[in-house]
């Protein structure tokens, strides 16, 4: 599905929108329903781009997204959710902005009308945190609503100037990841939404290693991870360091935390306690269910006993969790010491 940025979208969604009746406009609810009273009045105007349409019209109803006329209208987040559209224009209005990369929240910005910040103020005076946060997660889903709408392209326009050069770099940075795997013949890394580039096009800290784990062996080392072939970038908010890398969890065994086929960040050679943990580990003897393979993802469980004054391991039990038929623990008892615990899991991805 294409994103496009630029403000000229507002006349060329315009324009084309009749073609076939599949595209339509959207917006936060941040402009007053002036035409609800006054059917002349318009309720989004931009004159510095000579854009100006009104609210849906109030006797289409839910007819709003198969309406004739509605191409010229705009809709909100009450008359095009569970729809589909082929293009869907979408209009952020000052609820939403970005400053230094952070989205900013305000439903004091929304129109008086919206119904879904209903008892906004006053909650705010009651609860202020509640409040904020309530409000957040609702104007957050209602962009995320309204920018899925469309199923070949996405238009973006925002009232904010820093949100809409944050939106036009974003969309450029992964215009130039998706060009740079196609030249280099990259991998489809289904399923991670995370930009990926070769090992030498990967300059900052908040690139980690993506590593098949079917290929380890032995000690996981340092100079593994470092010719790991490709490299994706982790948001900003998760802190990177040198021993992360990704990897795909495939199989049933972890479902209850891992989902199957699921991307997933690990912490190599990790210390300390495992009691409880979530881990890949390897060993000559295991012979995964899923894979086949000498390495499983399992929640690492040792039983102690006490010998000469220290507690020692008895046997290490490998657990699976799952709701999937047919999983074991793996037990190792007399071969503990090839055991090798590769990465120590953190997150979905």
């Amino acid at each position: 599905m294409g994103v496009h940025v630029p403000p000229e979208w507002l006349f060329t969604m315009g324009r084309n929108m009749h073609k076939d009746n599949r595209a339509r406009m959207v917006a936060g609810y941040c402009w007053p329903w002036a035409s609800k009273k006054d059917k002349k009045s318009m309720d989004i105007v931009f004159p510095e781009y000579g854009f100006a349409a009104q609210w849906n019209l109030d006797n289409d109803g839910m007819l709003w997204a198969i309406a004739d006329n509605s191409v010229e209208q705009i809709g909100g987040i009450h008359t095009c959710q569970g729809l589909e559209f082929d293009y869907i224009g979408v209009i952020i209005g000052d609820d939403f902005v970005i400053r230094d990369g952070r989205v900013i929240t305000d439903a004091g910005k929304r129109a008086g009308q919206d119904r879904s910040v209903h008892g906004y103020k006053k909650l705010l005076k009651e609860q202020p945190d509640y409040a904020q946060a309530q409000a957040d997660q609702i104007i957050k889903n209602t962009y995320r609503t309204l920018m899925t709408r469309g199923q070949k392209g996405c238009y973006l326009y925002a009232t904010d100037a820093e949100t809409r050069e944050y939106f036009a770099s974003f969309l450029a940075s992964q215009t130039k990841h998706e060009q740079a795997r196609e030249s280099s013949k990259m991998p489809d890394f289904n399923g991670l939404e995370l930009p990926v580039v070769s090992r030498l096009e990967a300059n900052s800290e908040q690139y980690v290693p993506i590593y098949d784990l079917s290929i380890a062996a032995g000690e996981f080392s340092e100079m593994q991870t470092a010719e790991a072939d490709y490299w994706a970038e982790l948001p900003d908010f998760m802190r990177s360091s040198p021993d992360l890398f990704i990897s795909r969890v495939v199989g049933e065994s972890m479902n209850r935390r891992i989902p199957n086929g699921s991307w997933c960040l690990f912490r190599a050679n990790p210390g300390g306690s495992r009691q409880g943990k979530i881990v890949v580990v390897q060993h000559r003897s295991i012979e995964d269910p899923d894979h086949g393979g000498s390495y499983t993802v399992k929640q690492y469980h040792s039983e102690k006993v006490e010998e000469y004054g220290e507690l020692v391991n008895q046997r290490i039990l490998l657990r699976p969790l799952t709701n999937a038929f047919g999983y074991k623990d793996i037990v190792l008892e007399d071969e503990q010491e090839d055991l090798v615990v590769i990465g120590e899991f953190l997150t979905v991805l």
